[in-house]
């Protein structure tokens, strides 16, 4: 059986998430797959929820990034 350490393992699974690139008062952009446009999305809508917002997609800033803006 192999064994695989935890960092590693650690390592491996943060590789994989959607994850926050940047965002500012209009856009929330976040780094993720196509299949994990839900993820991102959830990503997304806590940090606008911040400011007592919600999530809505609206861009695709870059090559494997979503933009989602904050709205009412």
């Amino acid at each position: 059986m192999m064994k695989i350490s935890a960092p590693v393992v650690c390592l491996l699974m943060t590789g994989c998430a959607a994850e926050l690139v940047r965002e500012d008062a209009r856009l929330v952009v976040v780094k993720a797959r196509p299949s994990q446009t839900a993820q991102a999305q959830d990503v997304a809508e806590a940090r606008c929820q911040l400011r007592g917002l919600h999530a809505r997609l609206t861009t695709r800033p870059a090559e494997g990034e979503l933009g989602f803006e904050c709205v009412r």
